[in-house]
């Protein structure tokens, strides 16, 4: 090489470098800025319009209600869950995707031969790169690393969505066991009642019709109890798909005979705006427009003209004449240009398609904060509702206990005929039956609103 062509080598890196590193990318909308762009209604709005603890939310949410079966089942699902084994390869797709969008800041290298029996023999080893003048290539790859980001958010969101529906399911199983439990004890009570409707007809004291309406009052309390079995069954089959078995219903054989959990106290709600930095979704969603203004960025630099410098070693090895004796080592360095002109629109639809693509990441992005916002609100209301039920019913219960006593007495001296105990046994069975809805839809209410607070269930995270 001549010592032209060694100067010229470096002072034509030294100018790509230089006009590499001229064109800065603009940044994405983040934090405070992407807040008021796609959820302005917040810089109105402080604190919960409900009443909420003060604090920000804890981890580890799963472990306050005082489950171990529970932990177990949430880890068994998190483990074998089919939505969540591919979530682990969309995030798979995702680091791959990353790393072909990034592939073009680097140069492609590669080596071409020729050999055989023909009388030429060619070796050549050449690499070739494009200067990223306007940041075309540095855009497309940030753009793969933002959504290989929001896809790992999107991974660690479904782990946290299965966690809270395996618990809801876990007391969902127990409240229909419970509620089976009370249905054959009603049962059982009918058919006292019609046994004793029997006798009362066959002395004479009581019509027919009392029999009658003993048996139907009988039928009404088993057709409940079919249905209760059939719920059941059906909350077994869904907890076993969450943990990816087989929907045979076995599992609800280890529900049989427990009793719902004390629902924790209330958990601590933060402020409205923490909430966008504490869920794994809004953040994902935020990735995506990162990723979004990215590509518009990107396929704007397209429309602008492209520089590629190449170099290659050549070295051949011939028979004839004329090559032998030019030399058997040819190197060389090259640059070239490429300004589009004409291309039938479609750069520029692109451009477009990538402008209203960010639009829509944006708008996509405030939806579901307003959503997100919406949970905390609905879940925040919902706690002093199902906490004031609560106490209404258990104070139901507990004066229904107390007549079934006092009707008890009074049959014990005389005062009464067993069909009174019975009676204020049934109410309180419906009373019981009651109280278990309610303490079951609170302990669901409350993991809807733990999920929605962004806590993680796992007391190992952060």
């Amino acid at each position: 090489m001549s010592s032209y062509a060694k100067k010229r080598v470096p002072a034509a890196l030294s100018m790509a470098v230089a006009m590499l590193c001229g064109c800065a990318l603009q940044a994405p909308p983040e934090g405070a800025d992407l807040l008021r762009q796609a959820v302005p209604v917040l810089e109105g709005q402080p604190a919960w319009v409900n009443d909420a603890e003060a604090g920000n939310p804890a981890d580890g949410w799963l472990a306050t209600f005082d489950d171990a079966e529970l932990q177990r089942l949430v880890r068994e699902a998190i483990a074998h869950n089919g939505d969540l084994r591919l979530a682990e390869v969309r995030v798979r797709q995702a680091q791959a995707l990353a790393a072909i969008e990034g592939s073009g800041l680097l140069p492609d290298a590669g080596v071409k031969g020729r050999a055989g029996n023909s009388e030429t023999q060619l070796l050549s080893i050449g690499a070739s790169w494009e200067i990223d003048l306007w940041g075309r290539i540095r855009a497309q790859a940030r753009a793969g690393q933002a959504r290989y980001a929001a896809a790992r958010d999107d991974q660690l969101w479904a782990q946290r969505v299965v966690a809270a529906a395996t618990a809801q399911a876990w007391f969902t199983l127990i409240r229909h066991a419970q509620r089976e439990a009370r249905l054959r004890q009603g049962v059982a009570i009918h058919d006292q009642l019609l046994q004793i409707a029997g006798q009362r007809v066959a002395i004479g004291a009581a019509p027919e019709t009392e029999l009658a309406q003993a048996r139907n009052a009988r039928r009404s309390q088993v057709d409940a109890l079919e249905s209760a079995r059939l719920a059941s069954s059906q909350a077994a089959q869904a907890l076993e798909l969450l943990l990816g078995r087989y929907p045979a219903g076995e599992i609800g054989r280890i529900a049989s005979g427990r009793e719902l959990p004390p629902v924790p106290p209330a958990p601590q709600a933060g402020l409205p705006a923490d909430l966008l930095d504490r869920r794994p979704d809004l953040s994902a969603a935020a990735h995506q427009v990162a990723a979004a203004f990215d590509m518009r960025q990107s396929a704007q630099a397209a429309r602008l003209p492209r520089i590629a410098i190449s170099a290659a070693i050549t070295d051949i090895r011939s028979d004839v004449f004329l090559l032998n004796q030019a030399g058997s080592t040819v190197k060389g360095l090259n640059g070239s240009f490429f300004a589009p002109v004409f291309s039938g629109g479609e750069l520029k639809a692109r451009a477009d398609y990538y402008t209203a693509e960010q639009k829509a990441a944006l708008i996509g992005y405030g939806n579901k904060a307003l959503g997100a916002l919406g949970e905390v609100e609905a879940g925040l209301r919902a706690e002093s509702s199902h906490a004031g039920r609560t106490r209404q019913l258990q104070d139901r219960v507990a004066e229904s206990r107390e007549l079934v006593r006092r009707e008890e007495a009074r049959a014990g001296i005389g005062a009464s005929d067993m069909r009174g105990v019975l009676k204020e046994r049934q109410s309180l069975l419906a009373a019981e039956m009651d109280c278990i809805d309610a303490h079951g839809r609170h302990l669901q209410q409350r993991i809807a609103l733990l999920l929605a607070l962004g806590g993680d269930w796992s007391a190992a995270a952060g």
